[in-house]
């Protein structure tokens, strides 16, 4: 019979617990491993099948660059982090990771290790500028991109479009870009936008093909879902969404300190462009020089349970008349120590805008056109130049007093039913973000609107502690 010391047996659980925790022995369920140093990963060249997993060993890498990764619906390729944190950098290309070549449904995601939130570390400092941290191109299409720290970016942090082509392949009447969701990454110190989705260029772009110069027209996008994002640090916009015409919901976004490039139009929070149609709410945006959001030529959108502070316009909503009959609709909105304009409504072409129980405080002109007309609806919304004494619990803290005259003084909207802390309205629910504790409504249905964020937190947090109760037992 063998016999072990028990300091043998110790160790040697330490041992397995440290390789347990790593990722399983290392076993990250992969199909394909893709080494330290690899450039080109080439879905064809490499046999990759739908449901397969690729994984990108820990390490460092100078460029990423997927080619043809096609998965089918319900079944994607899943692209992971595998075994520690993967840093993609360099400082002489245009990108740092670019999915191209007709990629489709795939799951690019940071989630390989649980010891790291962001399993990807990608940096594009490109010397002259110009340089994407992600670039999601060359007709690429229905994918997840999760759990990335992009920063220091010569141009935008993540870039989700794909430019004309000379054959025509990418204009409007041919491709449309679909059902992307980008959630949980973190961008911070880009030279460009944090997030540039969808083109802006609504008049055509002009391209050279054989020496001669052509229009051609953006292609659209249907299905978009941008949520619990952290953008700081950025030279132009935090984001910018356009030509979503359809189910496009952008929320629980975190956003701050943009525009410090000091590019004029170029320095907003959030652009909603040309021709989208998105539900933007429960997202907090800070501190910019220009707008909070701005919404220039959309389709019928609605904002809601939106935080915006510190800016120079909270909102400016532009029409244009560039979608027909388009309305869009701010409800339960806080806005508050901006410099010129809390929320301004631009242009004779609206059709039924809405502006209802939004909390608006600051100098100038709260809320413009400051009556109701043919295009504009406002009601129940609380609007002052300096904040009363009681409206929040502090100048720092947005939270309603117990005293607020916020409580119960906006108007029950239907499909609201949250506030900004994901808690149930009341009938009749507060102006503005947030309610009153005391008014929240619990049952036993309060999972269902639960944030994926919070979630995933959970999870985590779970396997943690597991891990670590394992580890006193054993002891």
């Amino acid at each position: 019979m063998s016999h072990f010391s028990k300091a043998t047996i110790t160790i040697g659980f330490f041992l397995l617990l440290q390789l347990f925790v790593s990722g399983v022995f290392s076993d990250c369920g992969c199909d394909h491993t893709i080494e330290e140093g690899a450039f080109f990963i080439n879905g064809e060249e490499l046999g990759i099948k739908p449901g397969d997993v690729v994984c990108i060993m820990s390490g460092s890498y100078r460029a990423l660059r997927f080619r043809a990764i096609n998965g089918v619906q319900n079944n994607p390729v899943v692209i992971k982090n595998c075994g520690g944190q993967v840093l993609v950098s360099n400082d002489e290309l245009g990108y740092a990771v670019v999915f191209e070549w007709s990629s489709s449904f795939f799951h690019f995601t940071g989630t390989g290790d649980s010891s790291f939130e962001y399993g990807f570390e990608i940096i594009a400092n490109k010397t002259g500028g110009g340089a994407m941290g992600v670039s999601l191109t060359d007709l690429s299409t229905n994918y997840e991109v999760d759990h990335l720290e992009i920063h220091h970016t010569a141009f935008a942090g993540l870039m989700a479009k794909t430019d004309p082509k000379c054959d025509g392949s990418a204009d409007q009447d041919k491709f449309v870009q679909r059902d992307i969701e980008i959630h949980h990454l973190y961008v911070h110190h880009t030279e460009g936008e944090g997030f540039y989705i969808g083109s802006t260029q609504t008049n055509g772009q002009k391209i050279t093909c054989d020496g001669v110069e052509e229009v051609h027209y953006p292609h659209f996008l249907e299905g978009v879902n941008v949520h619990s994002n952290i953008l700081s640090q950025t030279g132009w916009d935090g984001a910018q969404v356009g030509f979503a015409k359809s189910d496009c919901k952008v929320w629980n976004n975190t956003i701050f300190d943009v525009g410090s490039g000091g590019v004029k139009y170029q320095q907003q929070g959030l652009q909603i462009g040309s021709y989208s149609a998105c539900e933007v709410y429960n997202n907090v945006i800070t501190n910019g020089p220009a707008c909070g959001i701005i919404v220039i030529e959309s389709g019928e959108s609605t904002f809601y349970n939106n935080l915006i502070a510190n800016v120079d316009i909270g909102v400016f909503a532009d029409h244009r008349g560039r979608v027909p009959n388009a309305g869009y609709g701010f409800f339960f909105n806080t806005i508050v120590n901006y410099t010129t304009h809390g929320l301004r409504l631009w242009g004779d072409e609206h059709t039924n805008s809405k502006a209802i129980s939004n909390i608006i405080v600051g100098p100038e002109i709260q809320l413009y056109p400051e009556e109701s007309n043919e295009q504009w609806t406002i009601s129940n919304n609380l609007l002052y130049e300096t904040a009363p004494e009681g409206l929040f619990v502090s100048e720092n803290d947005l939270m309603l007093g117990d005293d607020s005259p916020a409580r119960g003084a906006g108007l029950r909207r239907q499909g609201i039913e949250i506030d900004l802390n994901w808690e149930k309205r009341p009938n009749p629910p507060a102006a503005g973000v947030y309610e009153h504790p005391d008014d929240w409504i619990v049952d036993d249905d309060d999972d269902d609107i639960v944030s994926s964020h919070s979630r995933l937190d959970v999870q985590i947090l779970t396997s943690s502690l597991l891990l670590l109760l394992i580890a006193i037992i054993m002891l």
